[in-house]
């Protein structure tokens, strides 16, 4: 499939966090989803990547690096509330509506909101599809200003599906 939009040149501004490597790695298979590796080297050409994860940074890294995942930053969040994390990253001067929360779940959810950033959900069982959605879809989206609004909304309402199917909370619960 041809990519429609073109990607702007790095801009620091601009921040991706993963919560969790369970959202690009498939245990069951023993290698990342279909997918992950296009859409996090797109990722990386315009935003900073930062890995929230609860195994120590260098766990995180031989996991990450063992794959061969693009180069992100690791960040360690064991004991510590999701939205905290964000919050921390985001006083690093990044611009709210420029930061976008990739994962599944009531807490992912809440850590992006909390925030007042962006959420982007994998959802379970389609994996695949939800990479090459944020690589092709949600990424230029964001990049261009149009992802806040009614295309947010869409994601909303697939992630509250997904998570009533799977037998979770729905967000809000």
């Amino acid at each position: 499939m041809e990519r429609t939009q073109k990607i702007p040149p790095k801009a620091r501004a601009f921040m991706v966090c993963l919560l969790g490597a369970e959202y690009a790695l498939d245990a069951a298979r023993g290698q990342v989803f279909d997918g992950v590796k296009a859409c996090l080297e797109r990722m990386r050409i315009v935003a900073d990547i930062v890995l929230l994860t609860n195994l120590n940074v260098r766990s995180a890294y031989s996991e990450w690096n063992f794959h061969g995942l693009p180069p992100c930053t690791a960040m360690c969040i064991k004991r510590r509330e999701l939205a905290h994390c964000v919050s921390e990253l985001l006083t690093r001067g990044y611009d709210r509506q420029k930061v976008l929360v990739v994962g599944f779940g009531p807490q992912c959810l809440a850590a992006a909101e909390k925030n007042g950033v962006l959420f982007y959900p994998i959802l379970p069982g389609q994996e695949a599809m939800s990479w090459h959605s944020l690589e092709e879809e949600a990424l230029p989206k964001l990049l261009h200003g149009t992802y806040a609004g009614d295309y947010q909304r869409r994601l909303m309402a697939r992630h509250t599906a997904a998570m009533i199917q799977a037998g979770g909370e729905t967000p809000g619960d």
